[in-house]
């Protein structure tokens, strides 16, 4: 019996990238993004939920799924799913107001900036800035939680390597909460995008960490700091499935 068929296609993915295995990540991406949409996967909530939709979320998996291809050499994909990606935030922001149809360009953003088209990129971005401009919030720092735009904070951490990005990097706090998210998205995804390509890495999201480990020790880098992600165990340094050794 394989183990992996209990999970989610998301964790299946993050799975495949400690082997590097980058054809199996984007398909298993692609397919968390279509059942994430669909409400079958993740917080089981479809992409026209009215409250807490699921779109984000499939948007920013479109968006791994298509980095993956392209650590894979498998370009053509890799523009397709951040064309997908870009007809879902399109789609949605036309069902959106307010702040979240401001986090719609957002993520259109993200997908052109995948799809390396710059320009097309900032404007998106400029937009954003724009409409959360126009939303006038009375709480912009609470705004970013909302589901739309949680996915893209979600997304930016895990383009990061774990000590890059802070909480208050995409968050921010009080007024200018908002404008400071968009000014860093627009500054760092691409930025981000393409240090993960060079480096030909991308590592698993951050589930739950613990440093200093001794009963696990990486058996390719030595390092004793662990996450806890897809119900097993990746060295938090260098993403490789780490065991139990037994010693403390």
């Amino acid at each position: 019996m394989d183990p992996e068929t209990d999970l989610d296609h998301a964790d299946r993915a993050i799975r495949a990238t400690a082997t590097a295995a980058w054809q199996t990540a984007g398909r298993q991406y692609t397919l968390a993004a279509y059942g994430t949409l669909a409400g079958h996967e993740g917080f089981r909530r479809e992409a026209f939920d009215a409250e807490r939709p699921s779109a984000g979320r499939a948007v920013c998996h479109l968006v791994r799924a298509g980095l993956c291809y392209r650590l894979a050499g498998v370009e053509d994909a890799a523009r397709n799913r951040a064309m997908q990606g870009a007809l879902v935030a399109v789609d949605q922001k036309r069902v959106r107001d307010g702040v979240d149809a401001a986090a719609c360009d957002e993520l259109l953003g993200h997908c052109r900036s995948l799809a390396g088209d710059d320009e097309r990129a900032t404007e998106a971005y400029d937009r954003a800035a724009e409409g959360y401009a126009a939303a006038a919030v009375d709480d912009p720092a609470g705004a970013t939680t909302r589901p739309l735009l949680q996915a893209g904070t979600d997304l930016v951490t895990h383009l990061s390597r774990p000590d890059d990005v802070g909480w208050d990097d995409i968050h921010g706090t009080g007024s200018d909460a908002l404008a400071r998210r968009i000014r860093f998205v627009r500054s760092r995804v691409r930025e981000l995008l393409a240090a993960r390509v060079e480096e030909g890495m991308l590592y698993a999201p951050r589930g739950s960490t613990e440093y200093g480990v001794g009963r696990f020790t990486c058996p390719d880098c030595g390092s004793h700091d662990v996450n806890y992600v897809a119900e097993t165990v990746l060295c938090l340094r260098c993403n490789s499935v780490t065991e139990e050794t037994g010693e403390r």
